[in-house]
């Protein structure tokens, strides 16, 4: 199985879902992240997963521009503009849209926050985890 997960700069959501892949996915799967644009990896993404004990050594951003998405399995889209502008694939039964709210739109007290990209971490994971489960 290969999966890309998507998301609108592979930032943070995107990241994170292939993080939680390569620690969760069953041996011989692979997987990857882009964003329909690229910004560096934040530090609380980074911080946030090294909670649970996650590294994200060697990720970095990346478009999409970089794939061939014919190429995936599936085509897993995090946010709603990735899922609005993923480009027209030869098989659109590979797409899975399961938008997760930006922990980087966060504001407010450091809690608030640390509480947004934990929130995003968890609901990530378990998307993961399901994703593992039905193949």
């Amino acid at each position: 199985m290969n999966v890309l997960f998507m998301c609108t700069a592979n930032a943070c959501r995107s990241q994170m879902a292939e993080a939680w892949a390569r620690h969760l996915f069953p041996a011989g799967w692979t997987v990857a992240s882009a964003g329909l644009i690229t910004h560096p990896i934040h530090e609380r993404t980074r911080a946030i997963m090294a909670e649970v004990g996650i590294a994200m050594d060697g990720q970095y951003s990346k478009s999409i521009d970089v794939h061939d998405l014919d190429t995936f399995d599936l085509i897993v889209t995090l946010s709603e503009e990735a899922g609005r502008f993923l480009p027209t694939l030869a098989d659109p039964a590979r797409h899975r849209h399961c938008p997760v709210s930006d922990p980087m739109a966060a504001r407010g007290s450091p809690e608030r926050i640390r509480a947004a990209y934990r929130a995003g971490r968890d609901a990530i994971r378990a998307l993961v985890q399901d994703i593992a489960a039905a193949v």
